[in-house]
């Protein structure tokens, strides 16, 4: 179940993008190297396209990368 980006944001995570495959990968110990907590979450269906907001392979593909400072 994709998380709520709403309260994502109030808990203090900046959404960065949606990747797949190894750039999910890669730009999750990008980010660590740059101090920040990482977090991946599934897309909701309101964050893709209107035309690919019913598609169950994009929800399934696609990651959300979510950062913010480590304290």
């Amino acid at each position: 179940m994709a998380a709520d980006p709403a309260l994502l944001a109030r808990e203090g995570w900046e959404r960065r993008f949606m990747a797949a495959g190894d750039r999910v990968d890669e730009s999750a110990e990008l980010y660590r190297r740059l101090g920040y907590t990482v977090r991946i979450e599934l897309p909701t269906p309101a964050e893709l396209r209107e035309e690919c907001g019913d598609c169950q392979l994009a929800l399934n593909l696609f990651r959300v990368v979510y950062t913010r400072r480590s304290s």
